[in-house]
């Protein structure tokens, strides 16, 4: 009996056991998991910070989302996808957190973390903590009320002082790629942006603005017709009376009205940077001087190679697009070369196009520019007709607002005159091309056409540099090689940029033929290898950004009557957009998804026994992608 109760309380107490154990693995298990919570107060320096996206705890660790949490205390910070690391700079320190790894590099030294940074909803997440102790703050956290006090101190462990007020920073309105620094502010009312009316009639082509009455507002905007009433939301939209959710009011004499209802009743896309005073407005149907075509559903078939093509013209091009993403990783210092050409030629004048394409996700304000050094020793250069084309963009509405815009510029010769146009530079002398502002996460694109000339006869030796400073600092004084070229955008220069091609013959009746170009085999003329600039590395450009592509098709016409020919256009292989020339007429390329959509030219009359069609495409950035171009006549 004894022995028996002995075995009954063993197997108590492993059950007991077994129990418990299993309890507490289920509560490790459930702390372990990532939990959003709600009703959490975050105090940084004394200022209650609010995060849009949510914040998490894992492990009874905080963590919130990185780039805000970044912002907030005032850190730059850089994402490299292919390793999945977070590079985060403030004070002179240095973080590196890798994705579900519980190793951080921080000055250089590893250092082991109680929880990773993690992905979580499409966000990369950081531990509070241990990312604010290591750049030198304090943590503290109120449990009774769901509160987190962090104090940033400087490198040195000291509390940072109170810097000086900066002084005021304008704001600055983007109308279709048109950079205005304005004189009135931007007004935030309910989460609703208001701008005067003038800031839109002043820079879009055919529009004006009328008081009606003292408290009554004509806006008229290119043939459409806004009435605003002042703190109303009433307004007649094209003889359509309307009711919004918002109201326009007057302000120091002047008509403010909201930039959401315009951009909504015109189409386009509106951003508000309020941390930089920035207001980007792009109103699609004035975007361009050329239409745009209508998309037709349907797959073209497998189009033939160019049979040959030549590269043509005297103009140099120079391409920056590598590194396409400026990162901590890939641009470490404050000032930094981006792309080079040294020219040395034993004549008095060369030609020149730079093309330019990056995205900004440094965490901070950049600046880009066009920079050339005068290297002779003898022999002063002088620049002419210099003029270009730049547009920026977030990263959802790249070729319509960036690569299209840029395309539509060059094939209309509607390139701004630049202000260098004219300069001088003295043997050792460096001055600017061209510079530009980008705002983090943002992309800009540009092209720019310059001519450099001897001034007294002698020959040419002289660096092309595309530069960007983190400092606002001078860009004349970066001479540095270039940053090592990273994955396969095109980086480098070569003497021309203009492609030209003629296909064989098209008689009318035949059956649908078509030709890709930017094919990467019979047109694939701007090689890593032909690169007059190997600097740090060059990449072809295969996707012949940057230049114009001419091609030719021969037209018969048997009959000798007036006969009509279809020109249809095609992606091969991915999305493409561009613009394209036809016997001197542009039209616009939208968003092409193969064998989805294809684009279609005007129909071409032919009269007379043969007729050539010339054909002009710049391509509007994007990847590598050949154009597909069909022929068919009847």
């Amino acid at each position: 009996m004894k022995k028996r109760l002995q075995i009954i309380s063993m197997i108590a107490v492993f059950m007991m056991t077994f129990f418990l154990g299993s309890q507490m693995d289920s509560a490790k298990a459930a702390t372990s998991k990532v939990q959003e919570i709600k009703n959490v107060t975050v105090v940084i320096n004394g200022e209650k910070v609010t995060f849009k996206d949510p914040i998490i705890i894992k492990s009874d660790r905080i963590l919130l989302p990185m780039r805000a949490f970044y912002e907030a205390i005032g850190a730059n910070v850089s994402w490299d996808s292919t390793t999945r690391i977070a590079k985060a700079i403030l004070n002179g320190q240095t973080i590196d957190l890798t994705i579900n790894s519980k190793t951080a590099v921080v000055n250089g030294n590893k250092i082991a973390m109680t929880v990773p940074a993690l992905a979580h909803k499409d966000r990369t997440y950081v531990p509070l903590r241990f990312v604010s102790e290591n750049f030198n703050g304090v943590v503290s956290w109120d449990q009774k009320a769901k509160r987190v006090d962090i104090t940033m101190n400087d490198s040195s462990g000291n509390e940072t002082t109170p810097t000086p007020p900066k002084p005021e920073v304008p704001y600055i309105f983007h109308i279709n790629n048109t950079r205005v620094v304005m004189t009135e502010p931007v007004i935030t009312k309910q989460n609703r942006n208001y701008i005067p009316a003038e800031y839109f009639y002043n820079y879009i082509e055919n529009s004006s603005g009328t008081w009606i009455s003292e408290d009554t507002f004509e806006l008229n905007i290119a043939g459409n017709n806004f009435i605003f009433y002042a703190n109303s939301s009433n307004v007649n939209f094209n003889d359509n009376y309307i009711v919004m959710d918002a109201k326009p009011f007057i302000e120091k004499g002047k008509m403010y009205v909201p930039t959401h209802f315009i951009v909504d009743k015109l189409g386009g896309s509106l951003r508000y940077q309020s941390n930089i005073r920035e207001l980007y407005v792009y109103l699609d149907n004035y975007l361009f001087t050329s239409p745009v075509l209508e998309l037709f559903n349907g797959a073209l078939p497998v189009p033939k190679q160019i049979p040959n093509s030549n590269l043509v013209d005297s103009r140099d091009l120079l391409i920056s697009d590598n590194p396409e993403v400026l990162s901590y990783t890939k641009v470490p210092d404050n000032e930094s070369t981006l792309s080079q050409y040294h020219v040395q030629a034993y004549k008095t004048k060369n030609e020149h196009r730079v093309y330019g394409w990056h995205l900004n996700d440094l965490g901070q304000k950049v600046k880009i520019g066009i920079t050339i050094e005068n290297t002779s020793s003898s022999t002063p250069i002088k620049i002419t007709s210099s003029k270009g084309v730049s547009s920026k963009s977030e990263t959802s509405r790249i070729s319509y607002e960036v690569g299209l815009t840029i395309a539509d510029a060059v094939f209309n010769n509607k390139l701004s005159q630049s202000s260098s146009s004219g300069i001088e530079i003295q043997p050792g002398e460096t001055k600017v091309i061209e510079s530009f502002d980008l705002s983090n996460g943002r992309i800009i694109g540009f092209l720019h056409d310059f001519d450099v000339q001897s001034v007294n006869g002698g020959s040419l030796d002289y660096k092309v540099r595309t530069v960007l400073s983190k400092t606002d600092g001078d860009l004349t004084l970066i001479h540095t090689d270039p940053v090592p070229t990273n994955g396969v955008h095109p980086r480098g220069a070569w003497e021309n940029s203009i492609i030209s091609a003629e296909v064989p013959a098209y008689t009318i009746g035949e059956s649908l033929v078509g030709y890709s170009i930017s094919n990467g085999f019979t047109d694939n003329l701007v090689t890593a290898e032909n690169s007059l600039s190997q600097t740090n590395g060059a990449v072809g450009n295969i996707g012949h950004f940057g230049m114009d592509y001419k091609v030719n098709i021969p037209i018969i016409n048997p009959t000798g009557e007036p006969k009509t020919v279809k020109i249809k256009l095609a992606g091969r292989g991915g999305i493409y957009s561009g613009a394209i020339k036809v016997n001197g007429q542009v039209y616009l390329i939208p968003d092409i998804k193969p064998n989805i959509t294809y684009a279609e030219l005007p129909d071409i009359t032919v009269e007379g026994y043969s007729q050539t069609i010339q054909l002009e495409v710049m391509h509007a950035g994007g990847g590598n992608l050949p154009l597909g171009i069909y022929v068919e006549g009847y």
